[in-house]
C-alpha cells in the first residue's frame, strides 16, 4: 500500500500539505476555511508500533470495575459512560474482557449489534437528543469500544462526522445532568 501514500504526497502542495478537501465547505465544518492547513504527511511507520495498553493500564477496564460509570453488563460486552464530556450524553459498547474487535466470535457480532441498537434507543429517547451518532475507533488500546454520541436537539452545526471535534471544544456537561440521564439509561438497558 505504499502507492497510497504516495500518491496523496503527489497531490499535496509544495510543503507536503494535502488540501483541505470538500469537507471544509460543508455547512457542518467546525472551522474557518481561510488560514486554515493540513498538517504535512508523515512517512509509513510499517510495522506500526505496539499502542496496545496492557489491562492495568486501560481507561476502559477500569471504567468496568466502577459501579457509577458501568450502564449495562450482558454476556460478553457492557455499556459504560466516560466519566465526563461535553454533549447530552456518550456512551461505549464495550467487551467486558481486554480484547478487540478481531477477537469476538459470531455470537458476540450478534450481541454486539443488539446492544449498539438498545444503546441507540437509550441515547435517543433522552429530553433534548437531535441524533445519535455510533463509531468505532479502537486505534491501540487493545480494548473494543463502539461509541455512541448524543448530537443536542436543534443544534444543527454539530450534524454529521464533525460532531466529535465540535464536542471537544464545547465546555463541559454538568455531572448532575450526566448522572440523570445515566440513570435513565441504565434503567432503559435493563
Amino acid at each position: 500500500m505504499r502507492e497510497f501514500l504516495d500518491r496523496a504526497r503527489a497531490a499535496a502542495d509544495s510543503s507536503g500539505r494535502p488540501g483541505l478537501g470538500p469537507m471544509s465547505d460543508w455547512e457542518v465544518f467546525p472551522f474557518e476555511r481561510e488560514g486554515l492547513q493540513a498538517r504535512p504527511l508523515t512517512e509509513y511507520a510499517v510495522p506500526e508500533p505496539d499502542r496496545t495498553r496492557t489491562p492495568e493500564a486501560c481507561g476502559t477496564c477500569k471504567a468496568l470495575t466502577r459501579d457509577d460509570l458501568v450502564l449495562h453488563v450482558g454476556e460478553r460486552l457492557a455499556v459504560v459512560r466516560p466519566g465526563g464530556f461535553n454533549l447530552p450524553f456518550v456512551a461505549n459498547v464495550v467487551s467486558r474482557a481486554h480484547e478487540t474487535l478481531d477477537d469476538l466470535d459470531d455470537d458476540a457480532h450478534a450481541e454486539m449489534g443488539r446492544l449498539i441498537g438498545r444503546t441507540y434507543n437509550a441515547l435517543r429517547a433522552l429530553d433534548g437528543v437531535g441524533n445519535v451518532h455510533v463509531n468505532k475507533w479502537e486505534n491501540g488500546g487493545g480494548h473494543l469500544s463502539v461509541t455512541l454520541l448524543a448530537r443536542p436537539l436543534g443544534v444543527l452545526q454539530l450534524r454529521g462526522s464533525n460532531l466529535s471535534v465540535w464536542a471537544d471544544m464545547l465546555p463541559p456537561t454538568p455531572a448532575e445532568e450526566i448522572d440523570a440521564r445515566a440513570a435513565q439509561v441504565r434503567a432503559a438497558l435493563r
